[in-house]
């Protein structure tokens, strides 16, 4: 193992001082690019045990019955205060009509107006304090999906003796889109073949449906 270490050291040397017939600038940046590669060589060597995985974290929490329920909800609350919100705007609006059968300089048209304003600014503040709260309560919602996620993936990797899971996205890239086309040739993962924990999270987060998620790490 020493003389390994040392061979593949040497080698990275070599390719280091092959490479300084460069102009001063460069030289300093391919040093540092050597010490990086010579860094990289020996942890390597000494880090090297256990295997990767990968995981599409979007498709875990498409499939995740609570995080759907839980996102539904709000989802639905937030329609419904939309709602409310419309229907008190509209109320203003026909309040407002009615200062066209005052005078402005009428004791009725300032005391409608003051009134009018007090509810728009109710309306404004109740709409900002309601954006907030529902904003917290959804990244509550995603914060809780994730540590749950992560405790069955910790629980995975121990299991199969998983080093390293990185995260990638398995749907298709539809070639008629540029912006998912653009994403998609920017994946960190091209390619791996029987890495995918996804399904296996999926279920053990508790949903019944894992299709078009493959594993074999079951």
């Amino acid at each position: 193992m020493v003389k390994q270490k040392s061979k593949q050291i040497k080698h990275v040397l070599r390719i280091c001082h092959g490479g300084l017939i460069l102009k001063t600038s460069s030289k300093v940046l391919a040093v540092f690019a050597c010490v990086v590669a010579l860094a990289g060589t020996l942890n390597a060597q000494e880090g090297a045990s256990g295997m990767v995985a990968v995981l599409d974290v979007a498709k875990v929490f498409e499939g995740n019955p609570v995080f759907k329920d839980r996102m539904k909800a709000i989802q639905t609350e937030a329609e419904q205060f939309k709602a409310k919100m419309e229907a008190e705007q509209n109320a203003i609006r026909l309040e407002a009509e009615k200062l066209g059968t005052f005078t402005p300089e009428s004791a009725e048209y300032r005391q409608l107006e003051s009134q009018l304003e007090q509810r728009t600014a109710t309306l404004r503040t109740t709409a900002r304090q309601t954006n907030t709260d529902m904003l917290n309560r959804e990244a509550k919602i995603y914060f809780d999906a994730y540590s749950q996620m992560q405790s069955v993936v910790t629980a995975a990797a121990a299991e199969y003796g998983i080093s390293l899971v990185i995260r990638f996205d398995s749907g298709p890239i539809d070639a008629s889109n540029r912006g998912e086309v653009v994403k998609g040739v920017n994946r960190n993962v091209v390619f791996q073949k029987n890495l995918d924990l996804t399904s296996m999270v999926i279920e053990r987060m508790g949903t019944t449906s894992s299709a078009g998620v493959g594993s074999n790490l079951k």
